[in-house]
């Protein structure tokens, strides 16, 4: 018994170890192909360079830009690398500007990175699948008749390159050199935190930063999907994703699908950039049926195109539009009003409904002198907000009559109605209409926007209760209308903070009485009071 159990032991071992053998074979396998695999890499690390002329690359690829573009180009430094992605690093690279703009710098980049295709360039060919621009600044420079700085980028030679010493013949480009390097934009394009500073003389630089731009699938035909955001001064991130087409033969570049984000808001873009080579034209317009106004209001007045101490609330329609060729462009925007919450210190509250619109050319000088427009607003159940305005204005009233009580009703509305024009740096009010139950006022005047300054005219007409207080003598009567009331014309003047409210005597001489008797006279209409 016993010896036959130790003779089972050596059979159960060699069982064993044909059943792990093939096992332990396998790992080895494995383990020689990894190593040789990675051998193989770094074979193609270390050898591969060497196959592969980037002076070929600098010979030829950047004449040819450097005459696409009339621009010469400088480069820093050159390398390949082939991990995680075969490409071509070109570090510190700047494009100088034309001789029209010397000591400008067209274009310059930390570095820019072209993807290369691996199996051509095993072949010594450069093939690029993607071009990426890591930190760009791009300085536009516009001419007085609108043009850029890159308007004569496809045209006729310059002497643009001419500072370059002349290549020796050994370093020009041989046809066969020139034919293996592609010219065509890759089909996938990244900017990455980029920079656009756009020059004009006599205005204040505009300056974009954080410049993310992609491009996929770009072709000259066919639309193409993109996404640009970046950072504008007094704004979060501002986004537009859609497609885009570029029609070479036209220079025409259409919006398709954009949409627009601005802090929470989204909008539908659309329209187009022409004429591309030489002085723009843009056509983008912008449209919501309802959107709240509290959110837009602080993106217009970030351009002037809205005030900052104003907080409205509610929904509006609004319209944006940019037209016209760069030298004379014209940022318009429409909005419509209905049934919306307004609070303003320096003006009212109430409910307001009505439309604006309002108009900017692009060009020298301030945006209060630029601005143009129209408007037509009607705000009900409210009152006016500007402290020392009213408590004038309830001054004037006791002169001429009112109670305390009725005096508090003066600042208060039950309906106010405004038409306006823009232009020149002047708001000018064609009509003010306002009614409450002490009084019916009309009249017209003008605002100074650079330095809010007031100039108006004011025909107060008194209630039917407050009038017959005044009594039925002639005093009276040169005062009252066809309707029996009290009429008492007021003139506001002075800065908008603090305007002074007075009689108008003015107008009072035109109805005859003297100015030497204008205080004696209303003491009498008055008396009692």
């Amino acid at each position: 018994m016993h010896s036959c159990g130790f003779d089972a032991m050596p059979k159960v071992a060699a069982a064993s170890k044909q059943k792990f053998a093939p096992r332990c074979l396998k790992f080895r396998k494995a383990a020689w192909i990894a190593a040789a695999m990675l051998a193989v890499l770094l074979g193609v690390i270390l050898v591969v360079p060497h196959f592969i002329d980037l002076g070929l690359f600098k010979r030829t690829y950047l004449p040819l830009v450097e005459e696409a573009l009339q621009r010469r180009i400088d480069v820093g430094e050159v390398h390949l690398s082939l991990v995680p992605t075969p490409a071509i690093e070109l570090s510190r690279l700047s494009v100088s500007d034309s001789p029209a703009f010397a000591g400008n710098t067209f274009f310059s980049a930390q570095q820019i990175r072209l993807k290369l295709r691996f199996l051509p360039l095993l072949r010594g060919r450069f093939e690029i699948s993607e071009l990426v621009l890591q930190k760009p600044v791009f300085n536009l420079l516009k001419q007085p008749d609108g043009s850029f700085n890159y308007s004569d980028i496809g045209g006729k030679k310059s002497n643009a390159i001419a500072g370059r010493e002349p290549r020796k013949k050994s370093d020009a480009a041989k046809p066969s050199e020139t034919a293996v390097v592609p010219m065509a934009i890759p089909n996938r394009v990244r900017v990455q935190e980029g920079e656009l500073n756009v020059i004009t003389k006599g205005l204040t630089p505009v300056n974009i930063k954080g410049i993310d731009l992609t491009l996929q699938e770009f072709t000259g035909g066919a639309p193409f999907p993109f996404r640009l955001s970046f950072s504008y001064a007094g704004l979060k991130t501002v986004a537009l994703e859609g497609q885009l087409q570029y029609q070479e033969e036209k220079a025409l570049l259409e919006l398709k699908n954009n949409r627009l984000k601005i802090s929470t808001l989204t909008f539908p873009v659309e329209g187009y950039v022409s004429q591309l080579a030489t002085t723009p034209r843009l056509s983008l317009t912008l449209n919501s049926e309802s959107v709240e106004v509290k959110s837009v209001l602080p993106i217009l007045a970030v351009f002037g195109l809205a005030p900052r101490d104003v907080e409205i609330t509610g929904p509006m329609a609004l319209s944006m539009s940019v037209t016209g060729p760069s030298n004379g462009l014209i940022t318009r925007v429409r909005g419509r009003f209905q049934d919306v919450r307004v609070q303003s210190k320096r003006a009212l509250k109430g409910i307001l409904s009505g439309t604006v619109d309002l108009r900017l050319p692009f060009g020298a000088g301030s945006i209060t002198r630029r601005l143009q427009g129209s408007g037509n607003l009607a705000a009900r159940d409210g009152e006016l907000t500007n402290v020392d305005l009213t408590r004038k204005i309830q001054r004037v009233t006791g002169m001429i009559g009112l109670t305390k009580e009725e005096r508090r009703e003066v600042t208060t509305f039950q309906r106010l109605e405004v038409d306006f024009t823009v232009h020149d740096g002047l708001a000018e009010f064609s009509r003010v209409f306002l009614i409450n139950p002490q009084m019916e006022v009309d009249g017209s005047g003008n605002l100074t926007l650079e330095q809010p300054t007031l100039s108006m005219e004011l025909r107060t007409a008194l209630s039917q209760q407050t009038s017959a207080r005044a009594g039925r003598g002639r005093v009276a009567t040169l005062f009252k209308d066809s309707r029996g009331r009290v009429v008492v014309p007021l003139k506001v003047s002075g800065p908008l903070e603090n305007p002074a409210v007075n009689l108008n005597s003015e107008k009072l001489l035109e109805s005859g009485i003297p100015e030497k008797n204008l205080g004696s006279m209303f003491n009498r209409l008055f008396r009692g009071r």
